[in-house]
């Protein structure tokens, strides 16, 4: 059983739900400009993952699970009275949309998910580790995980290791190939939205604790067949390669799902929010 957590959240707007769930190394601050572009014609309720922006952590909180996370999207939709919602995710934030969607579908009205990174479609995934990937291999090799923190600090993140880093073990970050592998594909959520890294500096626990979620996620493959919900898969321009691979795929692998670009050099939630609130809106009429 996944433990309750006080989760912070913010609301804007009324009429239909949408539900947003960050990615990691953010907050769900990253959903003020979507909340401003769907202004009255929808209820935008987004809340701080655990571990991050406001929201509680467990202690020692070293692993997290997709399904962990999609649970306290779960529980966060049945507290409210808004009954089903559109889930809007990106990154780890997709793959929990994606799980609540196909799990509780009685929760959902459909689902926008950007740039989701289920690399478990891609077979060449691990043949097109990045330079950054391997580094971090080498890195977490010779010194350990507080070898790892510094590099990732090197790469953008400058937070220093904090005591509990220092102490964690490689057994505590999960098996190294997905650590790498994580890494390397998503660079922690944040790595092309650099004003949005404050976070991961103030958290780094947290960053390091969602590494191997999505490594560990057994892909639903029944379920997402057999999805009767409408689901639109969103890339733009900036995606990495293996994250455009990844969203072909599941948009072809999960039912009634589309696979859409939208313009801009980020993330969709952050380069085109108007864009972004039209797809939605119209799921919510969908």
């Amino acid at each position: 059983m996944t433990a309750a957590l006080e989760l912070h959240r913010w609301e804007a707007g009324r009429g239909g739900t949408v539900l947003c769930v960050h990615e990691t190394a953010t907050s769900s601050e990253v959903w003020r400009p979507l909340a401003d572009a769907l202004g009255q014609r929808a209820r935008t309720i987004a809340y701080d993952r655990r571990g991050w922006g406001q929201s509680e952590a467990p202690e020692s909180y070293l692993r997290t699970t997709v399904q962990e996370q999609s649970e306290d999207a779960a529980r966060l939709l049945a507290s409210s009275d808004a009954g089903a919602a559109v889930l809007c995710g990106a990154g780890l934030g997709a793959v929990a949309a994606l799980d609540l969607l196909l799990r509780r579908s009685d929760l959902a009205l459909g689902a926008a998910l950007i740039e989701p990174p289920l690399l478990a479609f891609v077979e060449e995934a691990t043949e097109l580790l990045s330079e950054d990937g391997g580094a971090l291999r080498q890195a977490v090799d010779a010194g350990g995980p507080t070898a790892g923190v510094a590099l990732v600090t090197a790469m953008g993140f400058d937070y220093a290791p904090g005591d509990m880093i220092a102490a964690l073990t490689a057994e505590d970050m999960g098996p190294l190939d997905e650590v790498v592998l994580a890494y390397a594909v998503t660079g922690f959520g944040a790595t092309r939205a650099n004003a949005l890294s404050a976070p991961a500096r103030e958290r780094p626990l947290s960053l390091f604790a969602e590494l191997a979620a999505l490594p560990s996620w057994p892909l639903p493959l029944a379920g997402m067949d057999q999805n009767q919900l409408p689901a639109r898969i969103v890339v733009s321009p900036s995606s990495p390669e293996l994250l455009r691979r990844s969203a072909k795929k599941v948009a072809v692998r999960l039912g009634h799902a589309e696979l859409l670009e939208l313009p801009g050099d980020r993330p969709a939630h952050l380069a085109d929010p108007q864009g972004l609130a039209t797809l939605i809106l119209e799921l919510l009429r969908s």
